[in-house]
């Protein structure tokens, strides 16, 4: 296995936990979690660029990954501390239809499309308004996660635009 792979693996196996430290009342541990998801996310790409370990399981893992912490973190932050649940359903249901695309999409070209720079903007936004949200309260962390979830809409777009492209007969 590769380091990017480890890594984000590292971040799969962990955000569980976020919901767990959002359960327990740690914020310092939410705040460790989370410093550790970023760092994890940052290197694993890094790793895959820098040392040529770009790979299908990692166009799987890395994704899978940065949907969970985020899921598990809109969970802890709608149950706890207030975020309304409409931001966790509007994500749940696009999730679910990018997910169900990318399958149709591997099943169709027998490869994973790679996240694009919308994804990973979306991803940005969502991790830095829930340290916002979280330790600051409204209105700042929905400063970010609002437009966080904004982008990653128009990333199932752009990834939709780009299955239809390239599944077109």
């Amino acid at each position: 296995m590769t380091v990017a792979n480890l890594l984000s693996t590292l971040r799969l196996l962990l955000s569980p936990f976020i919901l767990w430290a959002f359960a327990a009342d740690r914020g310092e541990w939410v705040l460790f979690l989370w410093a550790t998801a970023a760092a994890t996310d940052i290197l694993d790409g890094w790793a895959a660029r820098k040392r040529g370990e770009i790979t299908e399981l990692g166009k799987i893992l890395d994704p899978l990954a940065d949907k969970l912490v985020t899921a598990f973190s809109l969970t802890g932050l709608i149950v706890w501390h207030g975020l309304p649940s409409w931001i966790g359903w509007v994500y749940l249901c696009k999730e679910g239809i990018q997910l169900g695309g990318g399958l149709l999409f591997l099943r169709r070209r027998k490869k994973v499309p790679a996240s694009n720079i919308w994804g990973k903007t979306g991803t940005v936004l969502f991790f830095t308004g829930f340290f916002l949200y979280y330790f600051f309260r409204p209105p700042w962390g929905a400063l970010l996660l609002l437009p966080g979830l904004a982008v990653s809409i128009i990333a199932l777009g752009t990834y939709a635009a780009q299955w239809w492209e390239e599944t077109k007969v």
